[in-house]
């Protein structure tokens, strides 16, 4: 049987391609505040800023050494977090993203926020089953909660 490793790593400037190929992916655009499709050059600068940012990390998930989502957090006061996350398209509906945010947040304390358009109802599954809870309503965004 093999073993199935699972492995969160910070971003390098490197793994801009395939961050930009799941952001622009249809699906991901469809369930992102923001669907515009992002272009090149904005994407490596976007890339370039959250590495120098010491109050933004965005992490590569890795399943058997094979990158199949990301997670960011942006800081937002004193231990909040306002989180956003995408799965590779060809690794959706296996549980990845739980997987990641579980892996994420299992060490991690403070108040951790996730908007969420209210008709990605995958997503607020995946969220609702670690712990979140909605939080505020707004225009068709959900806005969840966790405090750990």
């Amino acid at each position: 049987m093999t073993k199935k490793t699972f492995h969160l790593r910070e971003i390098s400037y490197d793994d801009w391609e395939i961050l930009l190929e799941w952001r622009n992916e249809k699906e991901t655009r469809n369930n992102s505040i923001n669907s515009n499709i992002i272009q090149e050059d904005e994407h490596k600068d976007f890339i370039k800023k959250i590495i120098k940012d010491s109050e933004k990390n965005q992490f590569i998930f890795e399943y058997n050494e094979k990158p199949v989502g990301t997670i960011r957090e942006d800081l937002l006061g004193e231990d909040q977090f306002e989180l956003s996350y995408t799965i590779n398209p060809k690794y959706r509906g296996m549980k990845i993203g739980q997987i990641m945010m579980h892996l994420y947040l299992i060490e991690r304390k403070g108040s951790f926020f996730c908007e969420v358009k209210e008709k990605n109802i995958p997503s607020i599954k995946m969220i609702e089953k670690l712990g979140f809870k909605l939080f505020k309503k707004d225009n068709q965004i959900n806005l969840y909660k966790l405090d750990k």
